[in-house]
C-alpha cells in the first residue's frame, strides 16, 4: 500500500533555497526536511496545500499573483501527474506503482478574499485545476472565524457566498468538483458552514465537505483546534472525510493517534459506523516534531498495518482516499 495523503504543504521544503519564498520567513522547515525523505516513494498520491504563512502574505503587493507562483511551481513539479478531471484519474488508477500524483489545494484565502469581487477569481482557480478550497487560515480571515484564540466569530455573510461560488462551479451531472476543508475554522464557524450543507443535503454531492487535518481531540493544543464531536459527527453524517493528523502537537502518542481513527469510526458515517470517510492528513513539513513509528510516509504505512485489521488499515491508508479523489475529479457517477 501507498499512502494517499489529504494534507502536504509539498512546496515548503524550497522555503530555505527557493525565490519563491523568504527564506527568513520560514526558519523552522530546514529542520523538518528529514521528515519528507522517502516521501515520493511511500506516497501515491497528496493533496499539495499552496500556502504563505501571514507575514508572507502580508508582503506580497499581489497576493493573487504569489498564489499563481505557487500553483505554477506545483504545475512544473507534477507535469502530467495533477489530478484535475477523470482522465487524470483513470492514468493514475491504472499506475499506482509509479510515480506520486498531485491534487492541488490551496489552503486560506484570508489575503485573497477581502471583498465580494474577489470571489469572481475562484472559477479561474478551479479552471486551472484547483480542488481543495480551505477559506480560513487565521483571524484576518474576513470569510469566517479561525481556531486562533480569541476569534469566536462565525461564518460571514462573504463566507456564505464563497460557498455559493464554489457550489456555482460544480456540474448538476459528471464532472470534476470541489472540496470544501473545515481545517482550521473554529467550532461556530464550521457549525454555521455545516448548517449550510444540511440546508440542502445536495450540496455535499456537489462541494464536498472535509476536514483535512486535525482530529476530534488535540491534547497539545490551548486554541479550539480541534473539530467538537458535534461537528465531527455532522460532518460524517455528510458523508465528509476526516485526514486525522499523526504528529505533535496534536498528539503526543501513537496510541492517541489511534484511539482518534477509533473515535471518528466509532460515529456513523452517511449512517454507517466503521471505517469509511478516514484518511491521514501528514502535514509533514507544517510540524516540528513527529513521533516514533510515524516520522515519514513509509512509516505511517506500516503503522497503520500493524495498528488495525487490515480492510481498516487498507482504507485509512489508500481506499477511503481513493474513493474522494475519484468523487472530485469526477469520476464517481460517470456514465
Amino acid at each position: 500500500m501507498r499512502l494517499i495523503d489529504l494534507h502536504a504543504d509539498w512546496l515548503l521544503q524550497y522555503a530555505p533555497e527557493s525565490v519563491v519564498f523568504d527564506p527568513a520567513l520560514y526558519p523552522g522547515v530546514a529542520g523538518r526536511l528529514p521528515q519528507v525523505d522517502g516521501y515520493l516513494q511511500s506516497t501515491g498520491a497528496a493533496i499539495l496545500s499552496c500556502y504563505r504563512d501571514a507575514e508572507d502574505w502580508a508582503k506580497q503587493a499581489d497576493p493573487w499573483a504569489a498564489l499563481g507562483e505557487l500553483i505554477t511551481r506545483i504545475e512544473a513539479e507534477f507535469p502530467g501527474r495533477l489530478l484535475i478531471g477523470p482522465d487524470d484519474f483513470d492514468r493514475w488508477r491504472d499506475d499506482r506503482d509509479g510515480l506520486t500524483w498531485g491534487m492541488i489545494g490551496v489552503e486560506g484565502f484570508d489575503a485573497l478574499v477581502r471583498s465580494p469581487d474577489d470571489l469572481a477569481r475562484l472559477p479561474r482557480l478551479f479552471e486551472r485545476g484547483v480542488r481543495l478550497f480551505q477559506p480560513v487560515y487565521t483571524s484576518t480571515s474576513l470569510l469566517g472565524g479561525s481556531s486562533a484564540p480569541g476569534d469566536d466569530r462565525g461564518l460571514t455573510d462573504l463566507g456564505r457566498a464563497f460557498l455559493e461560488t464554489l457550489l456555482a462551479l460544480s456540474p448538476e451531472g459528471n464532472g470534476p468538483r470541489p472540496l470544501f476543508d473545515l481545517a482550521h475554522l473554529n467550532p461556530p464557524a464550521m457549525s454555521d458552514a455545516l448548517a449550510w450543507f444540511e440546508a440542502d443535503p445536495s450540496r455535499a454531492g456537489r462541494v464536498f465537505p472535509i476536514y483535512s487535518h486535525g482530529a476530534p481531540v488535540h491534547p497539545g493544543f490551548e486554541a479550539p483546534r480541534a473539530i467538537s464531536i458535534d461537528n465531527l459527527t455532522r460532518l460524517r453524517a455528510l458523508g465528509g472525510v476526516v485526514g486525522v493528523s499523526i504528529s505533535p502537537p496534536f498528539f503526543q502518542t501513537p496510541e492517541q493517534v489511534r484511539e482518534a481513527v477509533e473515535l471518528v469510526a466509532s460515529i456513523p458515517f452517511e449512517g454507517r459506523p466503521g471505517h469509511e470517510g478516514i484518511a491521514i492528513g501528514t502535514d509533514f513539513l507544517g510540524v516540528n516534531q513527529t513521533l516514533p513509528g510515524l516520522r515519514n510516509a513509509a512509516e505511517v504505512v506500516t503503522w497503520a498495518i500493524a495498528s488495525f485489521d487490515r480492510p481498516m488499515a487498507k482504507a485509512i491508508v489508500l481506499g477511503n482516499g481513493l474513493a474522494l479523489l475519484g468523487r472530485v475529479t469526477g469520476v464517481a457517477g460517470r456514465s
